[in-house]
């Protein structure tokens, strides 16, 4: 292989290399992970609170009917 075309190989693969690095960095800051998003996160908080909150509602709903139908039989 001559000279010439061994350093235009090189330089062909250098600037591959730096291409392909610098691109996947960048793709971490444009397209970033939805698992590690703060609004994933919160918004599985908030469906958990509202499900608890509706657990305890739904519970004193009970409670305020046993209430009911105890002051009845009374």
């Amino acid at each position: 292989m001559k000279a010439v075309t061994r350093n235009k190989l090189m330089n062909n693969l250098y600037l591959v290399t730096f291409l392909v690095a610098f691109s996947s960095v960048a793709m971490g800051t444009i397209l970033p992970c939805p698992a590690h998003t703060v609004d994933s996160e919160s918004q599985r908080k908030n469906t958990e609170e509202s499900m608890l909150e509706k657990q305890k509602q739904q519970q004193q709903q009970q409670q305020q009917q046993q209430k009911n139908k105890s002051k009845s039989q009374v």
